[in-house]
């Protein structure tokens, strides 16, 4: 009796063991085809949203339509696997932190002065919470799912030349899309593929150090053309703020090159170097043959009233006419900072800043208004964007999320893979105390926060 009960739970134990091996060939399975998909949207979000366009100044189409779309189709993408593989998620003190940012954002959104600007974001801008949410998800899924491809240096070469080139014959007016299709646009405006060339800053603020870096380790031609080409690029942005991250962008590189001298190294930085100088020459002193053959460029001189303009602006605060300096970035963050003593808990929802000023600081609000013909709807700061629109908590609460990722990181001198990453980032998180996020570019920097963190993509980097 003993005997065929024994072989009843043996086969019992066969036919259990043969089911959870299944379930285990299933799940391993599904793990792989969402990590694909996790990739295959991230990819989306990094190389192509960048190249999305309405062209400016057409009216019938937001120019950050596309990219909305896309971005939110990709986030959902993004949260649905996420949710498929949900007992293979994990959460270190900085992804906790990140989760007090989101719970914080959320609570902005739901008591908002504007619940609907808070949810989707103010018009043609779109960084509302839904927006913020994919940020978080984009850094989340980089840091533990994004693999090692070597189709993402073609991906990049593409992303990069494209952006790069449309600005720079935009500034020059011989960019031909426009004619081919009549579309009304602005000569020497090179806003590239992101509608404003302080967005197009903003991106090749984070390029061109990080194909310096690149250059500078893997001594690849291609890389060193990119450098060039962006740098063409951020140069005719005319975007003072890019300017200012790469330059501390370029210390770092300094400190690593002197860390880890050899005249391999050497070589690459003077052939940067000498790049760099002809490109600015070039462009603060064009040839007759660009002045006079291209004369509906308006702005050839562009780069010389740029540099004329910091003049002014250190006169200006020297002289306490600190309201004019920056473009008038400076009245700009007092009214900002004045609209968050009234509302400092949570802020008055994401992407409100526009309802929050005339709410908060009317009388002043509407006084630059009518003085400068413009509408304010960003601080030109992006701390103090957070502070004024989510509450001085969550950026009290990002900036430690931002302080435990980079002082996490002790190998940015002898990790090459972390050297590369972090010159971009910071190059970024310099020039946003003086520029404004947007969707066309947000992401990537979000995407690098969390491949910073991911040791397995940065082991196959440099190879």
């Amino acid at each position: 009796m003993h005997e065929i009960v024994n072989s009843i739970d043996k086969n019992l134990l066969k036919k259990n063991s043969v089911k959870d091996s299944k379930k285990q060939l299933v799940s391993i399975k599904i793990e792989k085809i969402a990590n694909k998909i996790i990739n295959i949207a991230l990819c989306v979000i990094i190389f192509l949203i960048p190249l999305l366009i309405t062209p400016r100044e057409v009216d019938i189409i937001p120019y950050n339509l596309l990219k909305i779309c896309v971005l939110l189709v990709c986030g959902a993408i993004l949260l649905i696997c996420l949710i498929i593989i949900r007992r293979k998620l994990k959460f270190d003190l900085i992804d906790k932190t990140l989760i007090v940012l989101f719970i914080l954002t959320l609570l902005s959104t739901i008591f908002s002065i504007n619940p609907s600007t808070a949810l989707i974001g103010d018009e043609n801008r779109y960084e509302g919470f839904l927006s913020l949410t994919v940020y978080f998800l984009t850094y989340y899924c980089a840091k533990y799912f994004f693999s090692y491809n070597k189709k993402l240096k073609i991906f990049a070469t593409i992303t990069v030349s494209i952006t790069a080139i449309i600005g720079i014959l935009q500034y020059y007016n011989i960019f031909p899309l426009y004619y081919i299709f009549n579309i009304p646009f602005v000569p020497s405006f090179a806003s590239s593929t992101f509608g404003n060339r302080n967005f197009f800053g903003n991106f090749m603020a984070i390029v061109v150090p990080t194909f310096m870096g690149l250059y500078i380790i893997k001594n690849r031609k291609t890389y060193l053309i990119l450098c060039f080409l962006s740098f063409w690029g951020m140069l005719v942005s005319m975007t003072r703020s890019s300017w200012v991250g790469l330059a501390v962008a370029t210390i770092i590189g300094i400190i690593y090159v002197i860390k880890n001298f050899n005249m391999d190294i050497l070589k690459r930085v003077l052939s940067i170097s000498i790049g760099f100088i002809v490109i600015f020459i070039f462009v603060l002193t064009p040839p007759t043959f660009i002045t006079e053959n291209f004369s509906g460029n308006n702005s050839i001189n562009n780069l010389n009233s740029r540099l004329e303009l910091i003049e002014k602006d250190v006169e200006n605060l020297l002289n306490n006419n600190a309201g004019s300096a920056g473009s008038g970035r400076i009245s700009i963050w007092i009214l900002t900072l004045k609209s968050i003593a009234i509302t400092p808990l949570l802020g008055t929802g994401p992407d409100t800043l526009k309802d929050a000023l005339i709410i908060n600081v009317h009388e002043e609000a509407i006084e630059r208004m009518i003085k400068t013909h413009t509408i304010v709807d960003k601080a030109h700061n992006e701390y103090l964007q957070i502070a004024a629109t989510i509450g001085v908590p969550a950026l009290i609460v990002y900036l430690a999320f931002i302080f435990q990722i980079i002082f996490s990181r002790k190998d940015v001198f002898t990790n090459n893979s972390t050297f590369i990453l972090f010159v971009g980032i910071i190059s970024y998180l310099v020039q946003a105390f003086f520029n404004i996020s947007t969707i066309g570019v947000a992401p990537v920097f979000w995407f690098l926060l969390g491949l910073l963190q991911n040791e397995k993509f940065k082991g196959n980097m440099i190879e």
